[in-house]
């Protein structure tokens, strides 16, 4: 019988889910409900395994770890991102890499909306100030015929796109793979990154992280867009240069951020981000409702299946 390995189930989720259920059905399953301190620890706990569910990023997979894995023929990511995984060494090892894409997006896309509109309406100042007695009669910005720019244009991008639409927002979008189709669908136009930041009222990011995207949001970048642009990022916090957002935050550069997504996290007590007023801070929760935990924990454990059985899918190739 396969061995099937979740080494870091911490907090929580798979542990007396539907998931765990059918995972049993298909293996010998090891569930750990806590994270693995060491990647000495994290080898012990998978040693023999055939096939590994990673629930949470904390565990890292690189060249190291796979050659210390000759039985594993599959390891399964809940959720999308990959930026823990040498995607390169899992190839050559021989190593099929899974992950949930799509489960997330209407979650995340409505988060992203959240964050857009609690900058525009500076809810959650207005929120503190009306609750110690203030009154606050500061200028909002209305997103009804503003202009959203979206990076990346995925899953998630494109139902961000969609629920925008509907607030009436003008759509422009740059994209690593642009889809006429789909931009005639929601009345999209795509433009180049340059003419995207100038134009935006706010900027929504929305690609993978890899080494083409890590720090693509820059000073240069910022130094292009207009003082009352607000940018949110609700996909990796190191595409975004963290010390250039702050810089220009506090100049004024940019009107205001909603970020889901952090360079470290949890994101530290005291950091800069936590102290600007014109921020809007959540903690990398944005996928996270009972209808996104059960359907991606279940499709990871049909990833698993379908690769033990010789027919895998939602496969993750290196970029």
């Amino acid at each position: 019988m396969n061995r099937i390995v979740v080494p870091d189930d911490y907090p929580s989720v798979f542990l007396g889910s539907s998931a765990e259920t059918r995972l049993r059905e298909i293996g010998d399953a090891d569930i750990h409900t806590s994270n693995p301190q060491t990647s000495e620890e994290l080898l012990r706990r998978v040693s023999g395994a055939n096939g590994i569910i990673n629930i949470r990023a904390f565990c890292k997979f690189d060249a190291d770890f796979f050659s210390n894995c000759g039985e594993l023929k599959i390891l399964s990511i809940w959720g999308t991102g990959t930026d823990h995984v040498e995607l390169g060494a899992a190839e050559n090892a021989g190593v099929i890499v899974s992950n949930t894409p799509g489960v997330a997006a209407v979650s995340v896309a409505e988060h992203t909306l959240a964050l857009m509109m609690a900058a525009a309406r500076q809810i959650p100042g207005n929120d503190s100030a009306t609750r110690t007695g203030e009154w606050p009669r500061g200028q909002m910005m209305q997103l009804h015929g503003k202009t959203l720019g979206l990076i990346g244009l995925g899953a998630i991008g494109r139902q961000t796109a969609r629920i925008a639409a509907g607030v009436g927002m003008k759509l422009i979008a740059w994209t690593f793979h642009p889809d006429d189709d789909f931009a005639a669908e929601v009345g999209l136009e795509f433009v180049d990154l340059n003419t995207l930041y100038k134009q935006a009222d706010v900027v929504s990011i929305h690609v993978r992280q890899s080494a083409d995207t890590i720090g693509m949001v820059g000073a240069e970048a910022f130094s292009r867009m207009g003082p009352n642009t607000i940018l949110v990022n609700t996909a990796r916090g190191p595409i975004v240069d963290e010390e250039a957002l702050i810089s220009a935050l506090e100049d004024g550069a940019l009107a205001a951020a909603g970020l889901d997504v952090f360079n470290q996290e949890p994101l530290p007590p005291n950091h800069p981000l936590g102290k600007l007023k014109n921020v809007v801070l959540s903690p990398h929760n944005a996928g996270i409702t009972p209808e996104v935990t059960e359907a991606g924990l279940l499709m990871s454990v049909e990833n698993v299946a379908a690769a033990l059985s010789g027919n895998p899918q939602n496969v993750v190739h290196p970029s």
